[in-house]
C-alpha cells in the first residue's frame, strides 16, 4: 500500500469538507492520480457531465489545431463517450432515458458554444490561446497542486484563465478563492506569467439552466489569501491521514444520511446500518473506553 501524498484540488477539498472518513479511505493511503481512476460510485448523471466536459475539450483542441467540429460530429463525440463511461461501469440503461440524457446534454453543448468567450475563439478573435490539462499538476511547498484552469486566454495585455463546470454552485467566498488557486497554479507553471496582476479570472457554469460567467480581477493580496487556503487544507488533510493510520474510526462522519447514500464506501462505512446509527455506535465505544 503506497503512503499518502499531499496534494490539493478542489474534489478533495470539496470531500474533505464534507466527510473526513470518505477523504481518508479516497486519498489518504494512494496518490491523487490513482484514485481518480475508481469510478464505481459514479452515477450515470455523474458520468454524463464527465463526457459532456470531456467532448467540450476535445471540441476546443481540434479548433485549437485549426479544425472546427460540426453539430453533429460533437454529438456523435458525446454519445460515444457516455456509451464507453457505462460500459466501463457495467452499468445499463433503458434506451428512452439514454436518449433523453443525451438531449439534455447536446442542449447544454449547444448553449455553450454561444457564450461570448466561445464565440470569440471560434472567430479567431484572440490568437493567442490554449487548453489546460486539468490533471497536470504543479509541484508547491511539498505538495502537488491540482488547479489548471480549462483555458488561458491572452486578451490585451492580461491572461485570462477560465474553468468551465458543467455543474456549478452559487458563487460565494469559498468559491471565489478555490477559483483564484488557479492563479497559484499558473504562476508557478513555466511558460505564464509568475505576477498575480497579469490574470483575470473566469469561471464558465451550467447552474438554473443557463451558462453563468464570472470574471473577477487577480490580485496578489487575494492570491495570497487562497495560497493560504490551500496551505491550510494540506495541513489538515495531512493530520487526517496521519489519524487514520492508527484509527480511521476517531475522523468525522458526514453530516447527513443522504450525504452517504451516495457515497462509494456506504456499504464498508455504515455495515448495513445507518449514519445516526454509526454515531451512536462510536459515542458509546468512546464512553466505555473512558471508564
Amino acid at each position: 500500500m503506497r503512503s499518502y501524498t499531499p496534494s490539493w484540488s478542489r474534489t478533495q477539498r470539496e470531500l474533505f469538507l464534507t466527510c473526513p472518513t470518505a477523504w481518508a479511505r479516497s486519498y489518504a493511503k494512494t496518490n491523487h492520480r490513482q484514485k481518480r481512476g475508481n469510478m464505481n460510485h459514479i452515477r450515470p448523471w455523474d458520468l454524463l457531465l464527465r463526457s459532456l466536459k470531456a467532448t467540450v475539450i476535445e471540441q476546443l483542441e481540434a479548433l485549437r489545431n485549426g479544425t472546427e467540429w460540426t453539430t453533429a460530429v460533437a454529438e456523435l463525440s458525446l454519445r460515444g463517450l457516455f456509451r464507453d463511461q457505462l460500459r466501463t461501469l457495467d452499468l445499463s440503461m433503458a434506451h428512452p432515458q439514454f436518449e433523453a440524457m443525451l438531449l439534455v446534454a447536446n442542449h447544454r453543448m449547444k448553449l455553450l458554444w454561444r457564450t461570448d468567450v466561445m464565440v470569440q475563439l471560434k472567430r479567431g478573435v484572440h490568437p493567442q490561446w490554449t487548453v489546460l490539462d486539468r490533471m497536470d499538476s504543479e509541484h508547491i511547498e511539498g505538495f502537488d497542486l491540482f488547479a489548471s484552469p480549462d483555458l488561458a486566454i491572452k486578451i490585451q495585455a492580461k491572461w485570462h484563465v477560465i474553468r468551465l463546470d458543467m455543474q456549478s454552485a452559487k458563487m460565494n467566498d469559498s468559491q471565489r478563492l478555490e477559483a483564484l488557486a488557479m492563479i497559484v497554479w499558473t504562476t508557478h507553471r513555466h511558460g505564464l506569467p509568475a505576477l498575480a496582476e497579469q490574470y483575470v479570472v473566469k469561471t464558465i457554469g451550467w447552474r438554473k439552466g443557463a451558462w453563468l460567467l464570472h470574471t473577477f480581477e487577480s490580485t496578489e493580496h487575494e492570491v495570497l489569501i487562497a495560497k493560504a487556503m490551500i496551505r491550510h487544507d494540506v495541513k489538515e488533510m495531512k493530520r487526517c491521514a496521519e489519524t487514520s493510520n492508527h484509527s480511521i474510526e476517531s475522523l468525522p462522519l458526514a453530516q447527513k444520511q443522504d450525504i452517504c447514500d451516495k457515497c462509494q464506501f456506504k456499504s464498508t462505512c455504515l455495515n448495513g446500518g445507518t449514519l445516526e446509527s454509526l454515531k451512536r455506535k462510536r459515542i458509546l465505544s468512546l464512553a466505555s473506553s473512558s471508564n
